[in-house]
């Protein structure tokens, strides 16, 4: 239910994702004024600002004394700031392949001013200013009718997220029927079978100007440096799938582009291969589950894992976390000789290429003249990310996801706001390369099965001010409760024992 409820009775968030620039932000004033509100702000039960940050503060400034809101649940923390970047996309009639820095550059091609120039203000206060608190409430078949074949499921799917939020946006609509905005929200509505929709119409004359201000004016999205902490841990979660076989990142040196249930290191005759490829005393670094770890200790070689974000019953469990990174530091200082150290799928995970350097300099530091390095992560030829540019179709299991580029970084993906927001990094075989060659002699890099893999030997001594900086990042990570794993000392202890370093 949306209702007009005093300016002040709600405040911004301080984790909104998106900033503004003064012109943009005189431009939803120019919105406004045209327009009013088509939507209203929407908050939390306690008047957290979930969305609707900017309309607030040009509302505050053009001199409105009430606002329409829209009150959510109470949400806790995680859910509010899932919410968040929810709406920072549902307002808009994003499809796919949509950046808010593509929306930008289309809204610099259009004469704004001159499609604001025929419609009148609306008096700040009057009820033409807050026409979204009584939107009209129209049969979804007509509806549909008016709009059939301009469907957009990526929309739908963001809509259907709110919905389960109890939030349900009014779709803007000319008087024929025509959808201007929400036409994701109306697909989801008509596979709910709802029998109406809440409207509010604009006239010819205003369709234009609202169509590009909902749809095009678009903030810059900050979510890279506001929600970088929980991006870090979020972005670990492992899938619940438990591995009965050995993954493509244990296995590509020796089996290349085969399927990964054609290998058995249980076979004497692949486990030879395997041993001779990859000796015996293994570093399994970014563990996940311990899958593999287990797996190659049953079959007789000496493992080491280290996992930061173990999970346990679907969440981090900090505790296990905690005691896998102090065996691995006890393995570092009592200067256990690895032979192969492997870093598979983690760099999937790592949201920031200076966090994926550090991880770069910690295992060249770990490396002895013998060892090596095997890393292997999704390229850009991987589905999940020829989807978010519209080069993939989607498929039953995948039809339901939300996801999206961002743009801080080249192949950064964000989705998974079902639960939980969560970054994903693809790769290109270049990006692999510059990653490694800066700390091996000897980098080998190549594709295989919409993966980039790199086989790095005969490490490069590491500075001691760099090493200080990588052990001061992963070793006082993040953890969801607000803590850090606070083990930067012993890494420091353990790496300068097996250095001979002062760090």
């Amino acid at each position: 239910m949306i209702t007009l409820e005093p300016i002040s009775a709600v405040a911004p968030s301080t984790y909104n994702p998106r900033s503004a620039d003064a012109a943009r932000l005189d431009m939803i004033e120019l919105s406004l004024r045209k327009l009013g509100f088509l939507a209203p702000i929407y908050a939390d039960s306690n008047g957290e600002i979930l969305s609707g940050h900017q309309r607030h503060l040009v509302a505050s400034r053009m001199g409105a004394v009430e606002i329409p809101v829209f009150r959510t649940k109470a949400m806790d923390l995680a859910q509010r700031k899932a919410l968040n970047i929810v709406f920072n996309r549902a307002t808009n009639d994003f499809d796919w392949n949509s950046t808010p820095q593509k929306a930008t550059r289309e809204l610099a091609a259009l004469d704004v001013q001159t499609l604001a120039a025929a419609i009148p203000d609306k008096a700040v206060g009057s009820s033409e200013f807050y026409r979204c608190v009584r939107p009209s409430m129209v049969p979804v078949r007509d509806l549909c009718r008016a709009n059939s074949g301009r469907w957009l499921q990526y929309a739908r799917n963001l809509a259907r997220t709110l919905h389960r939020h109890g939030i349900l946006m009014p779709i803007i609509c000319r008087r024929d029927g025509t959808v201007v905005n929400g036409i994701g929200r109306l697909e989801m509505l008509a596979e709910k079978k709802a029998e109406t929709a809440p409207v509010v119409y604009v006239t010819d004359e205003e369709a234009a100007f609202a169509e590009t201000m909902m749809n095009l004016l678009s903030m810059d999205f900050d979510v890279h440096s506001r929600y970088a902490d929980l991006l870090r841990y979020n972005s670990f979660r492992r899938a619940r799938r438990v591995r009965e076989e050995l993954g493509n990142g244990f296995i590509f040196a020796v089996h290349g582009a085969k399927p990964c249930h054609t290998f058995d290191i249980f076979d004497a005759k692949q486990k030879a291969l395997w041993t001779r490829e990859h000796g015996t005393t293994i570093l399994d670094f970014g563990a996940g589950h311990l899958t593999e770890t287990a797996m190659l200790r049953r079959a007789g070689f000496a493992v080491t894992p280290f996992e930061p974000y173990h999970i346990s019953r679907a969440e981090i469990d900090r505790t296990q976390s905690l005691e896998i990174c102090r065996e691995f530091l006890h393995a570092v200082a009592d200067g256990t000789q690895w032979t192969s150290i492997f870093l598979a799928s983690v760099l999937n995970s790592v949201p920031f290429a200076t966090d994926r350097e550090h991880i770069a300099v910690i295992l060249a530091a770990l490396c002895r003249p013998e060892t090596r390095v095997y890393a292997c992560a999704s390229s850009v030829s991987e589905t999940g990310w020829r989807q978010v540019n519209g080069k993939a179709f989607l498929n039953k299991s995948n039809s339901g996801n939300i996801a999206f580029r961002l743009d801080y970084e080249t192949g950064i993906r964000i989705g998974d706001f079902q639960e939980k927001p969560k970054v994903q990094k693809y790769h290109t075989e270049k990006e692999f390369r510059q990653l490694w060659t800066p700390f091996f002699r000897s980098v080998s890099v190549a594709e295989l099965s919409n993966n980039v893999t790199a086989i790095c030997s005969h490490a490069l001594r590491v500075e001691p001010e760099r090493l200080r900086a990588a052990l001061e990042f992963e070793f006082d990570l993040p953890y969801p409760d607000g803590s850090r794993m606070g083990l930067v000392a012993e890494a420091k202890a353990a790496f300068g024992k097996r250095l001979a370093v002062a760090l």
